[in-house]
């Protein structure tokens, strides 16, 4: 079953140790929670990728909103050690699914970019129930990260 998430998580270099269902009241719809790790072997300086000894644990665990699996929204959880980067000092170490600094993986914020360009304010707060600004932020990030001219087209997003 594990085998399973991990392939529809769609995320490399993770390992899943368990799955679970936060049905509480205080949550507006169901999340699979899926409880994961990075695999084994050096971490990484998320600011520059150089490998790096362990500082710390990190302060615990931390969660990241993934793409929604129909009805159910998925989010990720698990430690996010600090390592000792030469360069940088004390930082965050690198996840492979998600960006420095991020509450969402790569395939969130690559798929809330491409709604975003299409679609309308109304269509993108209820299909991805986030707000409109987060949207906005979300498509300048994925932007800048693949380095392209498309901040332009979001340059009203926030207003």
């Amino acid at each position: 079953m594990k085998g399973l998430f991990k392939r529809l998580l769609n995320v490399k270099g993770m390992v899943v140790e368990d799955v679970s269902v936060d049905d509480s009241p205080l949550r507006p719809a169901p999340v699979l929670v899926v409880r994961v790790r990075r695999r084994k072997g050096a971490l990484r300086c998320s600011r520059c990728g150089r490998k790096c000894p362990k500082y710390d644990d990190g302060g615990g665990e931390r969660r990241w909103r993934h793409q929604d699996f129909g009805r159910y929204g998925v989010e990720l959880m698990g430690l996010a050690p600090r390592v000792a980067c030469a360069e940088h000092g004390v930082a965050v170490a690198q996840v492979p699914w998600a960006e420095p600094g991020s509450r969402f993986t790569r395939d969130f914020e690559m798929e809330r970019a491409w709604l975003t360009a299409v679609a309308s304010r109304k269509t993108v707060g209820g299909f991805l129930r986030i707000a409109w600004r987060t949207a906005g932020d979300i498509a300048r990030r994925v932007a800048t990260r693949l380095g392209s001219s498309m901040p332009c087209m979001f340059d009203g997003l926030t207003a």
